[in-house]
């Protein structure tokens, strides 16, 4: 199908105004991108002296590719800024004359090693002969049509002047063109995330690995083509932390139709790879969970069960707000498949009226009610719901949430039962079930800032599947948050003198600083009722005000966060968050 059939096709199934609005956002991305290389590929080739030069080996399996494209590939690791480098080609025995062609015009270069397989081994055995010929002391892997940037191996040297000790290094990478004209897509990546690399192999290009590391793991395994690098991190990942992030444009992954880059339906064969990956990482790791085909993103959810008959306290503030909080008790109580949890009501001085009622209704249905006038402390209510749990997780929930799916508790607990992860949040709607109230909050030079906020979702990928897959967050909202109790007490609960914004903010830069990792679970959505019980916080200049002081506050107790977000690449914009382009 050419461009004009595709675009037919497209305009057909999505309907024209969809059509339009996707175009012009496509228009629009290609032309902030452009705008963007303008300004930060300037200097590429400026260096500087570096104490440590190791010796870094760039392997590229080759088979039957064209010979322009080849030559691309060759010529891209040639004109590296950086001296200390080897580059070995391996042909997995191409049927092709003009690769051999190719390969012999480079066989007399020092640096150059050119391998010829005798039989066909396909991309993890032909890959595997390089990294045994590798003489580099880090082993970076590149495909036979791609490119590096100039500057590539300069900024992984770079990088491990930075910190010797990483195991694994990868950087951002964007798309080339098929004829290599136009470059296209770029993905800013965010720093290691266990839990965002179990839903999709997000690292990618360009990957550089200890050679001592891929020696123990004995390479790429034979049987996982289509997810062979995707496996070998996540066996990686099991032996190592040290995994750095070069928050920069390094590799050009070029779209041919054959490959992945393009379209998953390129190579059908990933998909069964895949899954074969992840329920061997859940078995290595002893884990127990199932794999769900999320038919958007051609990605597999880790859905992991729940160990045990492990309780979850509810914790819910509220008050005077009976008719809102009977609807989120009523939605607990009919779409709660796990059984073992209890509910906590923290009212800080409901009107006696309501307060009898709500007596009523914990009597009726086993439910604890404390009850304790104060002035609105959210922090401080969570705290006391806390202190009276019977649970090992704590599950705070505003009482202006709805439940939705009867899997959305035990989902949530699965996950938080994992040793390295400390709060779990997920995906909150308005009432409309299509607008994103809440998506995850990104730590922005401005301040914490909801992802995609107000966008409409139906099931369309925002930024690499951010709005449907598991992903770290820095920040999950208190809305409806689950932390091990355990872990809860360890930092000391939320911060009190942040009572009404940003307690939430607060408690999971303490889980950060722990060394846990904060996720966000997609597939668990709930509605939420945002603010009837309290107003919007820009409703009055004494809120903003209040708001602002709080802010403050947040960053005195944390000045290392400060406009730092590990989770969210500083490629993109700072004071907005739908993950467009920083543009100055």
């Amino acid at each position: 199908m050419g461009v004009a059939g595709r675009a037919v096709h497209t305009m057909l199934k999505d309907g024209p105004r969809v059509f339009i609005k996707k175009t012009y956002r496509y228009i629009r991305q290609k032309q902030q991108y452009s705008l963007w290389i303008q300004q930060n590929e300037k200097d590429l080739r400026i260096t500087q002296n570096l104490s440590y030069c190791p010796l870094l080996s760039v392997v590229v399996p080759v088979y039957n590719v064209s010979s322009k494209m080849l030559t691309e590939c060759i010529e891209s690791v040639l004109k590296q800024t950086y001296d200390n480098w080897q580059l070995v080609l391996v042909d997995d025995c191409s049927s092709m004359e003009s690769v051999r062609d190719t390969l012999k015009k480079y066989e007399h270069l020092e640096k150059v090693r050119v391998i010829y397989r005798t039989t066909n081994g396909h991309i993890s055995r032909s890959t595997n002969t390089g990294i045994e010929a590798a003489e580099g002391e880090f082993v970076g892997l590149m495909d036979c049509d791609d490119t590096l940037a100039v500057n590539a191996l300069f900024e992984v040297a770079k990088k491990l002047n930075e910190n010797p000790h990483l195991d694994y290094i990868y950087s951002d990478e964007d798309k080339l063109t098929e004829n290599g004209k136009r470059r296209m897509d770029p993905f800013f990546k965010p720093d290691w995330s266990p839990d965002t690399f179990m839903s999709l192999m997000y690292t990618g290009h360009f990957s550089v690995f200890r050679k001592s590391l891929l020696d123990e793991l004995d390479g790429l395994r034979i049987g996982y083509e289509g997810s062979q690098d995707y496996d070998l991190v996540l066996r990686l990942m099991e032996k190592t932390d040290r995994i750095g992030h070069i928050p920069m444009i390094l590799y050009h992954w070029r779209m041919r139709k054959e490959s992945t880059a393009n379209s998953m339906s390129a190579k059908p064969y990933t998909k069964d790879s895949t899954a074969r990956a992840k329920e061997n990482a859940l078995e290595r790791r002893g884990l127990t969970g199932s794999l769900e085909w999320d038919t958007t993103t051609l990605q597999y959810h880790v859905v992991y069960q729940p160990q045990g008959t492990t309780k979850v306290s509810i914790i819910i503030p509220s008050k005077d707000n009976a008719a809102i909080l009977k609807q989120c008790l009523s939605s607990i109580w009919k779409h709660t498949a796990y059984p073992h949890y209890e509910i906590i009501i923290v009212d800080n001085g409901s009107h006696e009226e309501t307060k009898k009622e709500l007596e009523q209704l914990a009597a009726a249905h086993g439910m604890t009610y404390l009850y304790a006038p104060m002035e609105f402390n959210f922090s401080c209510m969570c705290n006391m719901g806390a202190e009276k749990a019977a649970g090992e997780y704590l599950l705070f929930l505003n009482d202006d949430i709805e439940v939705r799916g009867e899997e959305w508790l035990s989902r949530l607990l699965g996950h938080c039962q994992l040793a390295h992860v400390g709060a779990v949040g997920c995906k909150l709607y308005y009432p409309d079930e299509k607008t994103i109230q809440h998506d995850g909050v990104l730590n922005l030079p401005i301040g914490p800032s909801h992802a995609f906020y107000r966008c409409q979702d139906n099931d369309e990928i925002l930024y690499y599947g951010r709005n449907l897959l598991e992903y770290n967050f820095s920040i999950v909202t208190g809305a409806c948050l689950m932390v091990a109790k355990e872990k809860f007490n360890a930092i000391g609960g939320f911060e009190e003198s942040l009572p009404v914004a940003y307690n939430d903010v607060e408690l999971c830069f303490k889980l950060l600083d722990k060394g846990y990792f904060n996720v966000l679970r997609n597939d668990v959505v709930l509605i939420h009722h945002e603010s009837i019980s309290r107003g919007y916080e820009d409703e009055s200049e004494q809120k903003l005000l209040r708001q602002k002081h709080e802010m403050a506050h947040l960053y005195e107790l944390h000045p290392d966060r400060k406009g730092r977000d590990d989770f969210y690449n500083r490629n993109l914009a700072g004071d907005r968050g739908d993950f467009a382009l920083h543009i100055e």
